[in-house]
């Protein structure tokens, strides 16, 4: 478990900043209601069933300033170009199933800030201590993608908004086991998984952006599936079934 002040990239203990997931140029820059923990599983707690307000967005508090204003001029606007056009194509589209656009981005950028997020978002700490995690993204030009991760990609546009750090789930009658961290922002939903299968066969893998080179613009075409959430159960979808 991280303690409260450690940077999750570098590990400084020291003052953390507060991380928008996603930044705030995607669309992350007006208040949101929380639910976490207290408010949806702590029965006795007195902020069982209710919400909290977070004025500055979806996101937290996890990276020092340092990494925060590296990591931000290194990936931010290139993610956030990405999810400007993929809400232009969302809208556009009216396939209820399949979001389908040409999208001209930087696919290394777009996959370390999408990595970095679901680092932030790991409150336990189990992520950035998987070998090659944090070098990779402390290094912008590093193609070293950290092995066993994969991460996936689905069209979203709900309301509903998920951000689960690492977590483990399992199929009750199989036994299969998953480690799984999931982040879901409008037009995106963004899946990690370690070394385990993701929740559906719909998904896109993105994980081949890493064999771009750092800073190069290209054009990538994408058919996502449009997945829709309702609730805060990670991998669950209301029109897939559950693996």
């Amino acid at each position: 478990m991280l303690t409260e002040n450690t940077c999750v990239l570098c590990g400084d203990q020291t003052t953390l900043t507060f991380e928008h997931i996603p930044p705030q140029c995607a669309f992350n820059n007006t208040p949101i209601y929380v639910q976490n923990y207290e408010h949806l599983f702590n029965e006795t707690g007195y902020l069982f069933g209710k919400k909290s307000v977070s004025n500055r967005g979806f996101g937290k508090k996890c990276l020092c300033a340092h990494c925060n204003n590296s990591t931000g001029n290194w990936y931010v606007k290139d993610f956030c170009e990405f999810t400007r056009q993929g809400v232009k194509i969302l809208e556009q589209n009216v396939n209820p199933y399949i979001t389908s656009g040409s999208y001209m981005i930087k696919p290394l950028n777009v996959l370390k800030q999408i990595l970095l997020m679901f680092v932030c978002a790991d409150s336990s700490g189990v992520l950035n201590k998987h070998s090659g995690v944090t070098d990779y993204l402390l290094n912008r030009r590093s193609e070293l993608f950290p092995q066993k991760i994969n991460i996936y990609l689905y069209s979203n546009s709900s309301p509903v908004k998920r951000m689960i750090g690492y977590s483990f789930a399992s199929n009750i009658e199989t036994g299969e086991r998953f480690q799984w961290s999931e982040i879901n922002y409008k037009p995106f939903g963004y899946f990690l998984t370690y070394d385990s299968s993701p929740p559906n066969n719909y998904m896109v893998n993105i994980t081949g952006f890493n064999e771009k080179p750092y800073d190069y613009l290209c054009n990538v075409n994408l058919n996502i599936a449009r997945l829709k959430v309702s609730n805060l159960a990670i991998g669950h979808y209301d029109n897939v079934s559950v693996r």
